[in-house]
């Protein structure tokens, strides 16, 4: 989502933004778009056409869900990780579903399945996540919805476009300098080496649990789903769990990339601080939560 990512990204808008651009000059990419989205405090939503592709979902102009099939949405990250049980969620949505265009999150938050900040702090999470998932392969075309279906879990505070584009900037250059091209480790197949006993025990739980989903037919994607676990974060631990020797990786599926923001250098520069924390647990600021390894940013 970088624009740097997207500079020669799709060069035609739909028809559907055509026939309601009016006032405003074409723009080339989606990044461009979001930005005058914002401008003109647009609510609705951006369909991106793309592998794997997906929905913007914006409101005033902020951005406050991605749904992508190539990360988990707050939803996935909720259920598969166990946060929130399967019961708990369907008692919600009955709730949200009585009262017509209901709140999910809210119910969620009433019922006391989760905290407020707790829960904003994921659906930041999953948005950060969905906006480095959809630069992980080219652009494609791309159109605007003014009356969209909203999201089924959002941030209610929104994100700034400019402060999504920046975070995905820096999360692919962080991976690009730690171990490659973020978009060929996404499609690398993993399964487990031969890993001493003792090891597995000395190793931090969501390593295990990586190793236990590991099967060989898997991608980060797919790990990241089953597990409940934001695709970048699985990124991370793949490379520091790779610089171990304790994962092989089967040939990545040929599938072209999107460019990196950042030149290639040597693999091997640190990675951010390893805190063990699968989920964040708050939102420093209203706006503008952080991206993962800056402080109190979400991974």
């Amino acid at each position: 989502m970088s624009p740097d990512l997207h500079a020669h990204a799709h060069d035609r808008a739909h028809a559907h933004d055509r026939a309601h651009s009016g006032r405003r000059p074409a723009v080339r990419n989606v990044p461009a778009h979001l930005l005058a989205l914002r401008d003109q405090d647009f609510t609705g939503s951006v369909v991106v056409s793309s592998a794997p592709g997906g929905t913007i979902h914006l409101e005033h102009g902020l951005i406050t869900a991605i749904e992508t099939p190539g990360a988990p949405t707050a939803e996935t990250l909720l259920l598969k990780s166990g946060r929130i049980g399967q019961a708990d969620w369907a008692a919600a949505e009955t709730t949200a579903s009585s009262v017509g265009a209901g709140d999910l999150g809210a119910a969620l938050v009433a019922q006391g399945s989760i905290g407020a900040a707790e829960l904003e702090a994921v659906c930041a999470s999953a948005v950060f996540d969905g906006a480095f998932a959809l630069v992980l392969s080219p652009p494609g075309a791309w159109e605007t919805v003014a009356a969209a279906p909203p999201a089924g879990l959002a941030l209610r505070s929104g994100i700034e476009p400019k402060r999504l584009f920046e975070e995905t900037a820096r999360r692919t250059a962080l991976l690009t300098r730690a171990w490659g091209p973020p978009g060929e480790l996404a499609r690398t197949r993993i399964r487990p080496t031969a890993v001493p006993a003792g090891v597995v025990v000395r190793m931090p739980a969501r390593h295990r649990e990586i190793l236990a989903a590991a099967t060989g037919r898997r991608t980060a994607r797919d790990i990241g789903f089953a597990l409940g676990r934001g695709v970048f974060a699985v990124l991370l631990d793949l490379v520091r769990m790779d610089a171990r020797q304790l994962l092989h990786r089967e040939p990545a599926d040929t599938v072209p990339m999107a460019p990196s923001v950042a030149p290639r250098t040597a693999p091997g520069e640190p990675l951010p601080a390893d805190t063990g924390q699968p989920l964040p647990r708050r939102v420093p600021g209203a706006r503008t939560p952080g991206g993962a390894g800056s402080p109190g940013a979400p991974q």
